[in-house]
C-alpha cells in the first residue's frame, strides 16, 4: 500500500469521525418540534391548575412530562418552580425559577410570583426589585397583585409607610381588591386607627366571603371600638364555621 492511498484512507475515516460528532452535537441542541413544544405548554397548563386545587402527585407528573417535552418551556419551568415552592423545596424551587426567568426575564407573572418566593425566605429587598419590574410591564393586566405582595414583603421588614403606600397604589387600580383591603384593615388596626380598621374590613365583606382571618380581626376591631354586640358576632361566627 503507498502513501497516497494511506492518507486517503486516514483522511475518509477523520472525516467520518467528524461527521459523528457534528451529528451528536446537533443532537444535543436540537429543538423540540412543533408538536412536542404544544404538548409541554399543554401539560405545563395542566400542572399549574392541579397544584392550585392541591392535587400535587398529578401537578408533579404532568410539570415532569411537559419539561421531558420541552427543557426550555418557560411555562414548565415556571409551575414547576411553584410546586417545588408548595413542597418546601426552596433549593429546587429557586433553581426552577432562575431557569424560567433565564428564558423569558421580563414575564411579570414569573416576577411576581419569584417576588414572592423571595419574600417567603426574607429577601425583601431582591423580592421588592421583582415586584416592581412586574409592575413596569405595560402590558401586566393585574399590577394590583405585585403591589399588595410588594406591600405585605415590605410590611414584613417593618416598613409599615411603604407597605401601606403599596396597598393603596393596589387599591387605585382596583378598589375592590379584596388582599389589599383586608391588608389596610390590620395595618389600621395595628396603628390603632379601629374606625378605618373597620371601614376597610366592611368593604372587604361587601364583595368577599367571610373566613378565619378576617372574622378574627372583626372580634379585634369590634372589641378595640368597645362594641362587644358586634364583636360576639363576629366570635360565634368564627366559631360555627372554623
Amino acid at each position: 500500500m503507498n502513501t497516497t492511498t494511506i492518507t486517503i484512507k486516514t483522511l475518509s475515516i477523520s472525516l467520518i469521525f467528524l461527521t459523528t460528532l457534528t451529528a451528536c452535537s446537533s443532537n444535543k441542541t436540537k429543538k423540540p418540534s412543533a408538536q412536542k413544544s404544544q404538548a409541554a405548554s399543554f401539560n405545563a397548563r395542566l400542572g399549574a391548575e392541579y397544584t392550585r386545587k392541591g392535587r400535587l402527585n398529578l401537578a408533579n407528573e404532568k410539570l415532569l412530562k411537559a419539561l421531558d417535552q420541552n427543557p426550555e418551556s418557560a411555562d414548565a419551568n415556571h409551575y414547576y418552580a411553584l410546586l417545588q415552592q408548595k413542597l418546601g423545596l426552596n433549593q429546587k424551587a429557586d433553581s426552577y425559577f432562575r431557569k424560567a426567568l433565564s428564558i423569558t426575564p421580563k414575564n411579570p407573572e414569573l416576577l411576581n410570583n419569584y417576588g414572592s418566593y423571595l419574600c417567603q425566605n426574607g429577601q425583601y429587598q431582591s423580592a421588592s426589585q421583582h415586584f416592581m419590574a412586574a409592575i413596569k410591564d405595560p402590558l401586566y393586566t393585574t399590577p394590583e397583585f405585585a403591589y399588595t405582595n410588594a406591600g405585605i414583603c415590605i410590611k414584613k421588614s417593618g416598613d409599615i409607610a411603604t407597605a401601606e403606600h403599596y396597598f393603596r397604589k393596589s387599591l387605585a387600580l382596583k378598589p375592590t381588591f379584596a388582599s389589599a383591603l383586608y391588608q389596610m384593615a390590620k395595618v389600621k388596626f395595628e396603628q390603632g386607627d379601629y374606625n378605618r380598621a373597620q371601614a376597610f374590613l366592611q368593604r372587604y365583606h361587601e364583595r368577599n366571603p367571610e373566613v378565619s382571618d378576617s372574622l378574627t380581626l372583626c372580634v379585634q376591631i369590634n372589641r378595640r371600638l368597645g362594641d362587644l354586640k358586634a364583636a360576639g358576632q363576629c366570635r360565634s361566627k368564627l366559631a360555627e364555621r372554623f
